[in-house]
């Protein structure tokens, strides 16, 4: 009953709001007060745990960038996928072993009929996930991914970005000078989407609220997604004839 319920709100503040809705796949997002006003929802697709109290601040982080890229004109979903046992030794947040999780939250957000997926996570190119974002990309949703921080000479989810082209995109990062990171993977082939932003020390916030800086492919990925999917609203006010 109580998703039910969280459901019925979700799709009438959706509704009411008529804004973009983004759907940010990864280690669940606090509700700080840079957030409070656009996050409209959290489901916890690996576990059942507390809503906005995630365990790790790289969600937060991601959503961060986000709002502040598309300038609060868009709101906010979290699909939150990290493993309840939490993180190995070797590995950075966020970590699910299992491709399940991940998956069913791509399908959940097109479910929910958003407008844009980020998924600013390490993704090989499993066949589950790879599916959902067919799925997704065929119902015209944007489906924007992180290249990877490994500093190869090709990404490893290529597969995913070939399955939702033209709508899917991988992005690498630059530095503020706009030169590509050492640890970006490139691209390696031109029949798949792939941009460079921004991804050496973004300004973003914390989950406990703090001013903190990112690096890495996860946090170009969002001011790809901000940035399409803004465009996209702007090309449907115009063709709507309300621009």
């Amino acid at each position: 009953m109580r998703l039910l319920l969280f459901l019925f709100g979700l799709l009438a503040s959706v509704s009411a709001s008529a804004r973009p809705l983004v759907a940010i796949v990864d280690s669940g997002v606090s509700r700080t007060p840079q957030l409070a006003n656009v996050l409209v929802g959290e489901y916890d697709m690996a576990g059942h745990r507390p809503l906005y109290q995630p365990r790790y601040d790289h969600g937060t982080m991601v959503a961060t960038i986000l709002n502040r890229e598309a300038h609060g004109e868009v709101d906010i979903v979290s699909l939150r996928i990290d493993d309840e046992a939490g993180c190995p030794p070797d590995r950075s947040p966020p970590c699910q072993a299992s491709a399940r999780p991940i998956a069913a939250a791509i399908d959940k957000a097109a479910s929910l009929g958003v407008d844009a997926i980020n998924l600013s996570l390490a993704l090989a190119n499993d066949p589950a996930i790879t599916d959902a974002v067919r799925r997704a990309a065929a119902k015209g949703i944007i489906v924007v991914m992180a290249a990877g921080n490994d500093g190869r000479d090709h990404p490893d989810n290529t597969a995913m970005a070939r399955a939702g082209f033209p709508r899917a995109v991988l992005v690498g990062a630059t530095d503020a000078d706009g030169q590509p990171w050492t640890g970006s993977n490139r691209p390696d082939a031109d029949d798949y989407l792939y941009v460079w932003r921004r991804g050496v020390d973004v300004p973003t916030i914390s989950a406990d609220g703090q001013h903190v800086f990112g690096t890495g492919t996860s946090f170009a990925a969002p001011i790809e997604t901000a940035r399409r999917v803004l465009a996209k609203t702007r090309e449907m006010a115009v063709l709507n004839g309300t621009h």
